[in-house]
């Protein structure tokens, strides 16, 4: 796999997931047992660093050059990269997921959680916005 490659898949993953993430989001706020107003604060929440990532890596997208010349990818950095950025977005379904069927956790408890997953794993983005997606396309 090439860079270029790996960057067009971290790109789909975080694109994608968060358009996903957010649609279920709105989806849990209507229909979640919570008050509306904290579950779309706990949504917003979610938002801004997969927004500020997926923006540049749409970005980065739209310049891509006819044909891909980049060096290959290691192996291990193809296999973390993608592992953390899904894993990212995985766990913020998992507690939106939770804002939808359990009602014994105190909407602050996930809003905790939704800040914490943002604050540890948004950190591995941001290296892969800053590493994958430069302002011009390699």
């Amino acid at each position: 796999m090439t860079k270029l490659q790996l960057a067009k898949r971290v790109a789909a993953i975080v694109v994608y997931g968060h358009v996903a993430l957010f649609a279920f989001g709105l989806i849990v706020m209507l229909v979640g047992p919570y008050n509306t107003a904290d579950t779309a604060q706990m949504i917003l929440m979610g938002s801004p660093l997969l927004a500020m990532v997926g923006l540049s890596a749409y970005r980065f997208m739209g310049n891509l050059p006819d044909k891909d010349t980049s060096p290959p990818a290691d192996s291990a950095w193809c296999l973390m990269s993608t592992v953390t950025t899904s894993a990212f977005i995985v766990a913020l379904f998992a507690v939106y997921t939770l804002a939808a069927l359990n009602t014994s956790i105190s909407s602050t408890v996930l809003k905790f959680l939704v800040g914490a997953i943002e604050t540890v794993l948004g950190g591995y983005l941001g290296v892969n916005k800053d590493l994958m997606f430069p302002d011009k396309a390699a």
